[in-house]
């Protein structure tokens, strides 16, 4: 009678153990370039909108995520500590999916590019304030090194921006595969 109880629950135990996962490849000219599976990190743009979520299942062709809504929160000590405000659970099929964010594993240059050229366009802005309204060989009159130099950096901004981290497009090199384990 224990031998009996003892397998039955072996039997019911091994049966909710089910360790495998259904997966979400992408790939790139037919070699893997990244798997998807629950616990992994996705960013992915469909049709409507972009999402930063976690997979928390795969399943019958939908990818199951949770995207969290993480804010700063003052403390009366006049710091602030991040709490999370609130959790969304979705589902979007895998179909929908229009392209798939890189991950950053180096120096973000599409964000130092975005500064470099923000801070270019304010002082050449600057510089040709003063050109029109200033006198010249006055106080507040700038230099045509600076204006040129400004102008430069916001070009090398720009270039950085377009040159840094891109999207995946899926289509023609990409495809993101759907393979079924259970």
């Amino acid at each position: 009678m224990r031998v009996l109880f003892v397998v039955i629950i072996a039997v019911f135990i091994a049966n909710d153990c089910i360790a495998q996962n259904d997966l979400l490849i992408l790939k790139k000219n037919n070699k893997t370039v990244e798997s998807f599976f629950p616990g992994s990190e996705m960013d992915l743009s469909t049709n409507t909108r972009y999402y930063e979520a976690y997979v928390t299942s795969i399943e019958k062709d939908s990818v199951f995520l949770v995207q969290y809504d993480v804010r700063r929160v003052y403390t009366n000590l006049g710091v602030f500590v991040l709490d999370t405000v609130a959790q969304y659970h979705f589902g979007i099929n895998y179909h929908d999916i229009i392209s798939l964010g890189k991950k950053r594993k180096n120096f973000d240059w599409n964000s130092s590019g975005a500064a470099l050229f923000g801070g270019g366009v304010l002082l050449t802005t600057a510089g040709l304030i003063t050109w029109i309204f200033a006198k010249p060989n006055t106080r507040y009159y700038a230099r045509p090194q600076l204006v040129i130099g400004a102008a430069a950096l916001a070009a090398v901004g720009y270039f950085l921006m377009k040159t840094g981290n891109k999207t995946r497009l899926l289509g023609k090199k990409y495809k993101l595969e759907y393979i079924k384990m259970k």
